[in-house]
């Protein structure tokens, strides 16, 4: 008893060893959206990691340095989302302000090709937004698992170091339950920060749909009112002209000083051609209708996009496998060539979208494939989750998706299948081993269908990444709904769970129940089924089975007794109708010696004498109707040999 005692106050003594670290960072808790206690947090992150010992724990110095990392980058993504903020009002602000070109028309060609430029590099801006916002809302999901991993091993420790036997091992776990709420502390900052990071990201992309409307009010002002004049060709090639005369003397130069000509320079020199080809087609075919004209337009312009297609996937290859350096070629000059190249290209693209009678469209793949994204990160719910992180409460939201109800959808189904061919196996493995009934291996089955079911919905949600507070939302939601009708398959549900666990009968009991007799071929979740003597199955919900009165002939074992009613004349020897009748019962093998049958004088009627012959048989070997039907065979047989006459109304 004393060595109890002993252990007890140990144990009482670590637990409150262990609980006073947890209560002085308490200064430590704080809202994770204010500067002020993220710098409180790193301060005191600061002072903890300078107050440790120079023989401190490695591990526990390194997580400290890792925490005081993390909430740096805390203190930097607050200024990234006040700056996303800042420039979402701003666009959204322009969006609001602009009513049109203070300009009058007509606009010059190089005002919508420059427009038509800054939609087509807001689309894929769009993209590469919608990309990173996935990508964050992953992280998320990865920081609050690393957090509840953390919060678990963390609990786990403790647990670990209450009871350890020695005080080694108590001191190690103790190292150990530090490291991990230190880890805790790192995750719940991580967390926050992911946060700041997604709401920088929607703002970000909320100004990206403003510059993208803007963009598109701009071209439909422009569509229609514009001109390609004289003026904006003579002022394109002379700009043309300066590049490739410096192009061509730097060439000239490399080789007066006997240097290998720069490979970037020569392509420049050719490229500057190509550009003012496209120029000069452009400005000959613009405006006009001649077929002819425009045909031959489109053919060069056909030309002049191929080649370029050719040197962009060129250049993307180089600058992609590394081999620049191989070619001598300046990675910088490249990307800066690759830009002026992909800008020819959409520009090329304009002219023959013009010559065509159309406007710049975004590629039909490209408008499917968005809109298909856009479907599936539709969010229809967003679901709030609470962390308690050293007395700070940290929350998150995890949105309810179309992509992730289909993602459910999908593992709903495949593991249903699945299950329904495990049952299968389940039951046939338990009747082939054990040796037990059909029914209750399928009874088995059935109930381990249910629990595989359960913890499939749990895996899928896991899986899915929807959280378990969004079936509050739902279920509360489906109760409103659909609660009132759904009374009765809740009562049938709930009392078929009831005739499973208390059993009044099982699979294979001859009942009866308002009038249907017959035998329990299944019992189910929310009915069962008795198969009546004619063949027929009758399917009774369970709460029948419960609320009316029900008779089962073979609840306590399969042996039930019948009896036979027989008249026979006045005047026939009454010591000869008994012998008669049971010697007609032992001679059938089905009547059971023990209970041994028995007969009864019943009475005098009017016109005969009625004997009742009582017998017991077991129902799992034949029916009491094919039973009684036999031995009334053999009754009328052996009262005809016995010239016994048979009166009156049989029963």
């Amino acid at each position: 008893m004393n060595r109890i005692f002993r252990n007890l106050a140990v144990g009482l003594i670590l637990a409150a060893s262990l609980v006073i670290p947890l209560a002085a960072q308490d200064a430590l808790s704080g809202d994770f959206s204010k500067r002020p206690e993220i710098e409180k947090r790193l301060a005191a992150v600061r002072a903890e990691a300078s107050g440790l010992a120079a023989e401190a724990d490695p591990a526990l110095r390194e997580r400290l340095q890792q925490l005081e990392a993390v909430c740096q980058f805390h203190l930097a993504a607050m200024d990234i989302v006040a700056k996303a903020q800042s420039a979402r009002d701003t666009a959204a602000q322009t969006l609001a302000t602009w009513h049109g070109f203070t300009q009058p028309p007509p606009y010059s060609i190089l005002l919508l090709d420059d427009t038509r430029e800054t939609l087509a590099t807001l689309a894929a801006a769009r993209r590469a937004s919608e990309a990173q916002l996935r990508i964050v809302t992953a992280e998320i999901e990865g920081a609050r698992d690393k957090l509840d991993a953390h919060q678990q091993a963390e609990r786990q420790l403790m647990d670990a170091a209450v009871s350890a036997g020695t005080p080694e091992a108590r001191q190690s776990a103790e190292r150990s339950v530090k490291t991990e709420q230190i880890s805790s502390r790192i995750a719940a900052e991580a967390v926050a920060r992911l946060n700041l990071r997604l709401q920088a990201q929607q703002a970000e992309l909320n100004m990206i749909r403003s510059q993208t409307k803007l963009a598109t009010l701009q071209i439909k002002a422009l569509e229609g009112k514009t001109t390609f004049s004289q003026k904006d060709l003579d002022t394109i090639l002379q700009g043309l002209a300066r590049d490739k005369a410096e192009a061509v003397a730097a060439l000239v130069a490399a080789s007066r000083q006997s240097q290998a000509p720069n490979p970037l320079l020569a392509w420049k020199t050719e490229f500057l051609d190509v550009e003012k080809e496209f120029w000069n087609t452009r400005f000959a075919a613009f405006g006009k209708k001649d077929p002819a004209i425009v045909k031959k337009a489109l053919a060069t312009l056909g030309e002049h996009k191929s080649r370029v297609d050719d040197w962009i996937e060129i250049a993307q290859l180089r600058l992609a496998g590394g081999a620049t350096e191989a070619a001598e070629i300046d990675p910088g000059k490249l990307r800066e060539n690759l830009h002026q190249t992909i800008r020819l290209q959409r520009r090329i693209g304009f002219a023959i979208a013009d010559l065509e009678g159309g406007h710049l469209q975004t590629p039909v793949l490209d408008l499917v494939s968005s809109r298909l994204h856009a479907l599936w990160d539709t969010e229809l719910y967003l679901a709030e989750e609470t962390e308690v992180v050293n007395g700070s409460k940290i929350s998150t939201f995890r949105a309810v998706t179309i992509g992730k109800l289909v993602r459910l959808a999908l593992i709903l189904t495949v593991g249903w299948l699945l299950l329904r061919f495990i049952s299968r196996k389940i039951k046939s493995i338990v009747v082939r081993k054990t040796g037990i009934s059909q029914a209750t291996a399928g009874l088995a089955a059935t109930w381990a269908f249910v629990a595989g079911l359960a913890l499939l919905v749990i895996y899928g949600l896991n899986t899915a990444r929807i959280p378990f507070t969004a079936l509050a939302f739902l279920g509360g939601a489906l109760a409103i709904g659909v609660g009132f009708g759904t009374q009765t398959l809740l009562k049938d549900f709930i009392s078929g769970l009831i005739l499973i666990f208390e059993r009044p009968f099982k699979v294979g009991d001859l009942v009866e129940v308002e009038g249907v007799s017959g035998r329990i071929r299944s019992i189910g979740i929310r009915a069962s089924i008795i198969q009546q003597g004619n063949g027929i199955d009758t399917v009774i919900p369970n709460n029948k089975l419960l609320e009316n009165q029900v008779t089962n002939w073979t609840l306590s074992d399969s042996l039930l007794r019948h009896s036979i009613t027989v008249n026979v004349d006045y005047g026939t020897p009454t010591h000869e109708v008994p012998r008669t009748l049971l010697a007609a019962a032992a001679e059938h093998g089905l009547v059971l010696k023990d209970p041994e049958p028995e007969v009864l004088f019943e009475d005098f009627a009017d016109q005969a004498l009625v004997f009742r012959l009582f017998f017991w048989f077991d129902t799992r070997k034949t029916s009491r109707d094919t039973l009684a039907s036999d031995l009334r065979y053999m009754i009328e047989k052996a009262f005809s040999e016995s010239n016994i006459t048979i009166a009156g109304q049989q029963s």
